[in-house]
């Protein structure tokens, strides 16, 4: 459970890089407060160990209740073993539990493939500090695009969009193996991101494997 908390650990602060929320606290016994300021998203507290530590999910949801600023101000992310369970004793406490499901995935970047996009579009990437941006492009009009911040030997994948009209042709593949290979000039050598069920089978078809389930709830 360790290796998973330092994980969540971790992509908590490729997480940041991305958004621009650069004031964390790592001072609440297992619970890291992330200002992200968002009009619904004040506050967000990513919980380390929830499954053996189920008194921090405890603690969490009293900060998110109070966090202030009304209806979802205060959001929770926790990695589990066992969804049924967290989503119960989140709702208990009186959280409202995203149903959409989420999972924590990883790689070693040399494990991802190399790709290359599809002769109509171009690939088009820039760094700005520790963010990487990636973006398909035809006819000059962006059609999918990703964004990857690096933390020391870890890469952070957030933002894989691709155009509903332009899916199914190997874009959003294209650009992680952009991403990567960018990344892995950079240092990095692990690949860590929270994806959805949309990402899930592009990222497993990559490599990446699941490391645990995602649970997100918020102040009701």
């Amino acid at each position: 459970m360790r290796d998973r908390e330092e994980l969540v650990r971790r992509w908590q602060a490729g997480w940041s890089v991305s958004r621009g929320w650069t004031k964390v606290d790592d001072d609440n016994d297992g619970i890291l407060t992330v200002r992200a300021g968002e009009d619904n998203r004040a506050m967000e507290y990513v919980v380390l160990d929830a499954d053996d530590k189920p008194e921090r999910v405890e603690r969490a949801a009293e900060l998110a209740l109070n966090a202030g600023g009304g209806r979802g101000a205060g959001w929770i992310t926790l990695a589990t073993d066992d969804r049924e369970a967290r989503v119960e004793q989140l709702e208990d406490l009186g959280l409202e539990v995203q149903r959409e499901q989420d999972w924590l995935m990883t790689i070693q970047l040399s494990e991802q493939p190399a790709l290359t996009v599809n002769e109509r579009y171009t690939l088009h990437s820039e760094v700005e500090s520790d963010l990487i941006i990636t973006r398909a492009t035809l006819h000059g009009g962006v059609v999918s695009s990703g964004r990857m911040a690096v933390v020391g030997e870890d890469a952070v994948a957030d933002r894989i969009e691709t155009d509903p009209a332009h899916r199914r042709r190997g874009l959003g593949s294209a650009v992680m193996a952009s991403l990567v290979e960018t990344a892995a000039g950079q240092g990095a050598k692990r690949g860590i991101l929270i994806a959805s069920i949309d990402g899930l089978r592009l990222y497993r078809s990559l490599g990446w494997k699941v490391v645990a389930d995602i649970v997100i709830a918020r102040s009701a």
